[in-house]
């Protein structure tokens, strides 16, 4: 008989989602109880497997479900910022929740359900067999990490100069440079192995400070620490503390980086590390406290999903009728087709997702429905529910096709985080980055696999040419 228990927390969630059909008056609870019971599924892998379809979960309940609670809370029209900056939520509570929520807990319920191949998993078990096979091969491939790693720190330095199109394809060996990483980090023969890890992670978080961007820090570093605990036995109160300051750290970086982005944006001149570490020391010395409503209301504009989700659910029915799923439709074809045979396909990025779902211009600044909006806009509330749980499916398609792959390829596994790192915060941007993401990024790492078949432990093929065979006179 099969164990229940690596369904514990999924029957958790699938229970949570049946439950928010019936008990419109207990939504709140409900949120809370599924925020929690994905916070400690998180918590209870991290050391037994990879926390990647937890991370995207706990992302979209934070984001889609607690900060608009904290908006229906806190944020209303009667509060002054939110009245000022036009950020209170658009439609009533119990209109956003009675989608929003069983939703995201269809989403969830479906993303985190378990493999149910033997062979095919994540659990704890079978990564030390991944991993020991992995291991195997790398002790014949010490340098490729360093050829890997070296190729994506050029393409994240000339990622800029790039015309558009090329950029994506530079994005993805950029963000190879993580498997790299790995690679050093397993193969413990690598000579000075730890001075390239402590140099590439220096360069990730400098490149963060310089350019203000601090997103792949946040989400590739949780998806790669769990690689780095593996294996590891920590008590639960441990990481739980591990958790804890991992947010206070979230939220201190939170705290300063729009008075960072306008200063560097502005032209500032200056040491930019020296810039970002008096603002963290300034505000530690403030004294204030992260969680008044005056000091939070930072967090809470950038972390609120739900209110450009509650801009589209104004729009649709009252100012246009449910599209039936025909943008949809256009985006998967997007990301199929490659942009040499349809010029004028649509973008990833949120200008006219903003526009068409929710009527709204974006100039200046990077913002978008996601994928809970454009569910809404297309199909409505039911509708909208069965798109989530058809994504959160989706999503787990390709993840346990990545590991049913990297069974017979076992140095293909360290490119996970690669492939799937722009879908760990997908509910802040739209389903086409999701397609596109997996889709072409599995073409990427295929040709890369084509190309270069040694930085993924396959030797090359030796091209031998025939003799011509001599003719008898």
């Amino acid at each position: 008989m099969k164990s229940l228990r690596p369904y514990f927390y999924t029957i958790l969630e699938l229970l949570i989602f049946i439950l928010s059909f019936f008990l419109s008056e207990s939504y709140t609870l409900l949120l809370i109880a599924l925020t929690v019971v994905v916070l400690f599924s998180v918590l209870d892998k991290l050391g037994k497997g990879i926390v990647l379809r937890e991370l995207i979960s706990l992302h979209a309940c934070v984001v889609c479900l607690v900060m608009p609670l904290v908006g229906y809370t806190w944020y209303t029209i009667e509060n002054p910022l939110s009245k000022l900056w036009v950020m209170y939520m658009m439609v009533p509570f119990n209109t956003y929740f009675s989608f929003a929520l069983p939703a995201i807990a269809g989403f969830v319920t479906m993303i985190s359900w378990p493999s149910s191949r033997s062979n095919v998993t994540d659990g704890e078990a079978f990564l030390h067999w991944y991993i020991n096979r992995a291991k195997s091969v790398l002790r014949l491939n010490n340098r490729t990490a360093i050829q890997i790693i070296g190729a994506g720190l050029i393409c994240s330095l000339v990622l800029k100069f790039l015309p558009s199109g090329l950029q994506f394809i530079a994005s993805l060996m950029f963000f190879g440079s993580f498997a790299g990483f790995l690679y050093v980090y397993f193969d413990k023969a690598m000579p000075r192995r730890k001075l390239i890890l402590w140099l590439f992670g220096l360069y990730i978080v400098g490149n963060s400070i310089i350019v203000g961007m601090f997103t792949i820090v946040a989400y590739m570093g949780i998806t790669i620490f769990s690689f780095l605990f593996i294996g590891k036995k920590v008590s639960m109160l441990k990481k739980i503390s591990i958790f804890v300051l991992a947010v206070f750290i979230l939220l201190l970086v939170q705290s300063v980086k729009r008075d960072y982005r306008t200063q560097i944006w502005r032209g500032y001149e200056g040491n930019r590390a020296e810039l970002f570490s008096s603002l963290i020391i300034d505000e530690l010395a403030s004294g204030n406290s992260f969680f008044t409503v005056e000091t939070f209301f930072k967090m809470y504009i950038r972390g609120n999903q739900g209110f450009n989700i509650s801009l589209v659910m104004r729009r649709f029915p009252n100012q246009r009728e449910f599209d039936g799923g025909e943008r949809l439709l256009t985006t998967v074809a997007a990301s199929l087709v490659p942009r040499v045979f349809w010029p004028d396909k649509p973008m990833a990025g949120g200008k006219f997702n903003m526009d068409y779902y929710a009527g709204i211009k974006v100039s200046g600044w990077s913002t978008d429905v996601g994928p809970l909006g454009e569910a809404w806009g297309s199909f409505g509330e039911v509708g909208g529910i069965i798109f989530m749980c058809v994504l959160g499916l989706f999503i787990r398609f390709a993840y346990f096709r990545f590991f049913w792959i990297s069974r017979k390829i076992p140095l293909l596994l360290f490119w996970l985080p690669a492939l799937f790192y722009p879908v760990t915060f997908s509910m802040e941007t739209d389903t086409l980055l999701v397609l596109n993401t997996l889709v072409k990024g599995s073409f990427f790492i295929w040709v890369l696999f084509k190309m270069k078949p040694d930085w993924f432990g396959k030797p090359k093929q030796k091209v031998q040419f025939r003799k011509p065979v001599p003719q008898l006179r």
